[in-house]
């Protein structure tokens, strides 16, 4: 019911001599709002009157009441220019104001229960959610955002869960990430290639000083002999004999340290995707020359270790793939499933060698007796995809086909914007397969197809059904984005990094 200024005038002059603290509140208005806040005229397109009597069990009517109570409390109502109220008659008002606030909160929280506060993913819930969205189950992000708080000993709080600009930026970038690696480029799968590499390539430079030996058969090789007084011939001239092909066994004695970082060097992932892995492992005793059976089970350790720059040294990030048995004097073969980034490869620990063992004396090698972990081989397969396009690319675009982008045929629409996976200096021998053009997903109704997409994405990435309002203020990322001169794809780019 709305109540005209009149009524309410003539409600506080027939009102007995005690008022109550809601009379007291009407007539407060009255004395210093209505002038300007009434049906007649409505500053700030406000009008007191209509929200009489109070009703603040309504939301819209308590969000109204709520910014009231704060613009008087602030001394912005009513203006500095008007006549100020008493400071008693204020007090009171804004008194009664907040508990009559408070109590409807109160009622409400009771109803409904205890609210939490709103609050963002974490850095390693959002890698888990965009793995699940995209289908890309060992896709890595986290890594890229800024680290989060910790409030009450979580790290999920919603009190340590902030966000700032340098937030959303990083969440941008991370999202852009994200999308170069889950749309396709090629017409074609990658060829699936087997690789099989020997860690002779990631430590043929201790070799020279007798911190590993060369194995064939079980027993020390000849091509390759042991260092003994004399340290061997430099790296290069061994990887021209064929150190790292020869078919030998590698054993080390040493454990991976802070200027020890023993790589798989000869293979880096160039494509993101499923790999297997297939190595075989065996310990034994080194008795200056003589290869004995070892003093039990040992144990190596495998890490996934993402290149950076151009690939050379050591200390690259990487992450625990796994432990591996290494019996006594018997090869024991593993087999596992891993999922590569761009531009990983692998790291290789002796883990239960951890006694620095002294093999720079005098005979190096042919010197020293101490326990050592033997890497037969490691050979790596893939990628492997479960259909082309890959999932993550239908995930965004559907069964829309893949076509040349001619920019000489579209010299007004700007091209797609897709990562560069040159390898540059890359110490890998594996290499990108070889594609003509820029292949980038077509549409020919790209507006309708668009809806299309979204109508089915939206709901996936905000895990709740989304209304055709939402759906169409996406598209009107799209519309946007195509007319400023973006390619289909380009404009896809832009609404699917605005979702996630």
């Amino acid at each position: 019911m709305k109540l005209s200024r009149q009524f309410v005038t003539l409600f506080l002059c027939l009102t007995p001599f005690a008022l109550n603290a809601e009379t007291k509140f009407t007539q407060f208005l009255d004395n210093h709002c209505f002038e300007c806040h009434d049906e007649d005229v409505q500053e700030g397109n406000l009008d007191l009157t209509a929200m009489l009597p109070f009703k603040a069990s309504d939301s819209e009517n308590f969000r109204k009441w709520v910014k009231i109570h704060d613009r008087i409390q602030a001394g912005e109502m009513p203006p500095k220019k008007k006549p100020q109220p008493p400071a008693a008659a204020k007090a009171q008002t804004l008194s009664w104001l907040k508990d009559a606030l408070i109590k409807v909160e109160t009622s409400r929280q009771n109803e409904v229960g205890v609210r939490t506060r709103l609050r963002r993913l974490t850095r390693q819930e959002y890698e888990n959610t965009i793995r699940d969205l995209l289908h890309m189950e060992g896709f890595m992000v986290a890594n890229r955002l800024p680290e989060d708080g910790s409030a009450h000993g979580f790290d999920n709080n919603s009190q340590a869960l902030d966000i700032s600009h340098v937030n959303m930026a990083k969440y941008m970038e991370a999202a852009n990430h994200a999308l170069h690696y889950a749309i396709a480029t090629h017409p074609q799968p990658p060829t699936i290639l087997t690789q099989r590499l020997s860690m002779a390539s990631g430590v043929r430079h201790v070799f020279l000083h007798g911190d590993a030996v060369m194995l064939r058969n079980k027993k020390a090789d000849t091509v390759f002999p042991p260092a003994a007084q004399h340290m061997h011939i430099g790296e290069g001239e061994h990887q021209k004999m064929g150190l790292s092909t020869s078919g030998a066994s590698m054993g080390l004695f040493r454990d991976e340290d802070e200027s020890f970082h023993p790589y798989f060097d000869d293979f880096i992932s160039v494509y993101p995707g499923l790999y297997k892995l297939k190595f075989s492992l065996w310990s034994f005793q080194w008795d200056k020359g003589k290869v004995l059976p070892s003093r039990g089970n040992e144990v190596a350790r495998l890490s996934i270790v993402t290149k950076t720059g151009d690939g050379r040294g050591g200390g690259h990030p990487s992450r625990l793939l796994d432990y591996f048995d290494a019996p006594s004097m018997e090869s024991k073969i593993h087999e596992t499933d891993v999922w590569l980034n761009i531009r990983e490869t692998f790291g290789y620990n002796t883990a239960t060698l951890t006694r620095p063992y002294h093999t720079r004396g005098p005979l190096r090698a042919m010197g020293v007796s101490a326990p050592g972990i033997a890497l037969d081989f490691l050979e790596i397969q893939g990628p492997f995809y479960e259909s082309w396009p890959p999932q993550s690319h239908k995930a965004l675009f559907g069964d829309l086909p893949l076509q040349v982008f001619d920019p000489k045929a579209n010299p007004e629409t700007k091209p797609p914007t897709q990562m560069d996976f040159r390898k540059r200096w890359q110490p890998g021998k594996n290499e990108r397969d070889p594609v003509e053009g820029i292949w980038s997903a077509h549409s020919e109704t790209p507006i309708k197809d668009a809806r299309k997409l979204l109508t089915q994405f939206l709901p996936r990435a905000f895990r709740r059904s989304v209304s055709p309002e939402i759906v169409e203020q996406y598209v009107g990322i799209v519309k946007q984005s195509l007319e400023s001169g973006e390619c289909f794809e380009n404009a896809m780019r832009a609404v699917y990094q605005t979702t996630l």
